[in-house]
């Protein structure tokens, strides 16, 4: 399966799947990158817990949003 060829069905779940799982990539690597940024920050006394807190909230929706996406982009080839 390549991004515009799916040999088991519509070459639109392959732009679909990678589109989806490219911009999900993105979500997570701002998130460690925010981590990192903010965690460095909270042990050198710049932030406080509250910050460290709505980090690890943006974090978990990343995860939680992976997994509803997983499913959805499995089921758009089922027809198929």
């Amino acid at each position: 399966m390549t991004l515009f060829t799916n040999p088991w069905g519509t070459g639109l779940f392959g732009a679909s799947f990678f589109s989806i799982t490219g911009l999900h990539l993105l979500h997570v690597t701002g998130g460690v990158v925010a981590l990192i940024a903010v965690g460095v920050r909270y042990k050198n006394g710049r932030y406080n817990a509250d910050d460290l807190e709505v980090t690890g909230l943006y974090w978990h929706f990343v995860d939680l949003v992976w997994m509803f996406v997983v499913p959805f982009v499995y089921l758009l080839n089922l027809s198929h």
